[in-house]
């Protein structure tokens, strides 16, 4: 009895713990529970779920495998080794985990949502939208339903289904008017023409609210832009403002660590020779830049030819090069040719095992991670055939774009603060003329705002770089059926427009550290 009423405030204690977000004391207080009460599923899943949120998969995994071996019909194990597996990249496990979990119960809620996140993550449009739609089916509760909710927004938001996402994000608002969430995701595909637009209002009562930081962090985003389209922008920028210094705070970005990843990839390439390749039959076009140079469109205008696929941003390629040949963000080696064939195989191979799991019998597939453009050198030797896009644009229209939207990866945590997100962007125009240097017209530079003064000209320059016929569909971008999910996912399913070029002079005054930087 001692033990149990033990057990019920321990799991109580880990579970306020977590909700907190504090993953560290969630980490040292479940090992130590873990080997106390090894057969107790709350105490591996909190310690697990809590090194994943901190980056820490690998570890994460170990812990649900020793959980799967003592409890291997679990489906709340299975369903969390399928979340960590497909964070690791590895959607083949992920997929058999959540189908492992549907086989014990088929009417389970959060392995259905997850499958459908999986599937909508591969394009399987349909089958992703069957699973939503059962798990909508099965929820009893408010909690279910509004996971679900959420889950239909983002479903209809990635495809151009506004009305329908909206429909689904004004209900989670009446389940949870707390979700910021889904305010930041309406404020993203409605457009505010009045200051008593009921949505607006909505979420200006929230101010006074006792919100997280998190929830703040969305709702002042969210405010920043309902703002900027009433041509409110010093309303707009003092919320942006907040929002970026919340955002700043949480993630904690040091430049220092790509200042020496930069500079170790300019000495690590400074000799080397063309002939260091590996051969690869498939033809993959990367498009890079920096985050809102424009990378969305341009996957959009290619994407809408026959033969290619728009698979969207992959991680892949990234997350390959920081496992085999990054080790506390250093290189293994001080030149590329000291890296041995095998690890770079081994990242290529990696990087297509990813790529399989699309359905595609196009001939080009599309990897549009802007920040691929650090590893331009390496898709040089890992796919000689592949074509490069390199996307450039206004740099204080790209940079105050980056300041007025949040992102769901760490990775663009330099974009919360102008002095960082100036310094990044100096990096970044650096490396890449270190890039051009080296590889030349190999890169395509394009010029968004040179796109949309002369769409067809320049339409007919890309595809001829990517040994592309000519097709027509490729001048109407918009109607491109291809799931968007980056923030541009709004602005790409109109016909081109100008009116986002110097938008960042009604800040001017505002944005004088960014000026001053870049």
């Amino acid at each position: 009895m001692k033990d149990i009423d033990l057990i019920k405030k321990q799991a109580e204690i880990i579970v306020n713990l977590y909700n907190a977000n504090k993953f560290a004391e969630v980490i040292n207080k479940g090992k130590i529970l873990i080997k106390k009460f090894p057969d107790q599923v709350i105490f591996y899943n909190a310690t697990s779920l809590s090194l994943s949120a901190l980056g820490r998969d690998d570890e994460a995994l170990l812990i649900m495998r020793d959980a799967l071996n003592n409890h291997p019909k679990n489906i709340h194990v299975l369903n969390n080794l399928g979340l960590i597996s497909n964070k690791l990249n590895n959607n083949k496990l992920s997929r058999e985990y959540f189908n492992q979990a549907l086989s014990i119960n088929d009417n389970f809620v959060e392995s259905l949502i997850n499958l459908g996140n999986l599937e909508l993550s591969e394009m399987n449009l349909q089958e992703c939208k069957s699973l939503y739609e059962k798990a909508l089916s099965l929820s009893k509760d408010n909690q279910t339903k509004e996971i679900v909710y959420m889950a239909l927004g983002y479903y209809h938001q990635q495809i151009g289904n506004f009305d329908e996402a909206l429909n689904y994000l004004y209900k989670v608002n009446e389940l949870n008017p707390n979700n910021t969430v889904a305010d930041k995701s309406i404020s993203l595909i409605h457009k505010y023409e009045d200051k008593k637009d009921i949505h607006l209002t909505s979420m200006e009562k929230k101010i006074s609210l006792k919100l997280s930081e998190e929830q703040n962090q969305n709702l002042f985003f969210a405010l920043g832009k309902a703002y900027e389209d009433l041509g409110l922008h010093k309303e707009s920028f003092k919320f942006l403002s907040r929002a970026n210094e919340i955002a700043d705070k949480r993630y904690k970005y040091n430049i220092n660590k790509d200042i020496n990843l930069f500079s170790q990839l300019k000495s690590l390439f400074q000799n080397f020779k063309s002939t260091l390749k590996i051969s690869s039959a498939k033809k993959f076009i990367f498009i890079v830049g920096m985050p809102r140079s424009g990378t969305t469109l341009i996957e959009q205008i290619i994407s809408a030819h026959r033969d290619v696929f728009g698979a969207g941003e992959l991680k892949f390629l990234s997350d390959s090069i920081h496992k085999n040949i990054l080790l506390d963000n250093k290189f293994i080696n001080e030149k590329i040719e000291e890296i041995s064939f095998e690890k770079l195989k081994k990242i290529q191979e990696e990087y297509l095992e990813g790529v399989k799991f699309f359905n595609y019998n196009e001939k080009f597939l599309i990897d549009k991670a802007p920040l691929n453009f650090r590893w331009i050198g390496f898709i040089k030797i890992l796919f000689p055939e592949s074509k490069i896009i390199h996307c450039k644009r206004d740099p204080m229209d790209i940079c105050f774009s980056n300041l007025k939207n949040s992102f769901a990866h760490s990775s663009l945590s330099f974009s919360y603060n102008q002095e960082k997100l100036g310094n990044f962007f100096n990096l970044y125009k650096s490396l890449m003329e270190y890039w051009k240097s080296k590889f030349g017209n190999e890169i395509f530079d394009l010029v968004y705002e040179d796109l949309l003064n002369n769409q067809k000209k320049l339409t007919k320059e890309l595809l001829n770089f990517c040994d592309l016929s000519w097709d027509e569909n490729c001048m109407k971008p918009h109607e491109n059926n291809n799931k968007v999910a980056t923030a541009s996912l709004a602005q790409v399913r109109a016909p081109i427009y100008k009116s986002s070029i110097k938008k960042w002079e009604n800040y001017s005054e505002e944005l004088s550290i960014l000026k001053n930087i870049i």
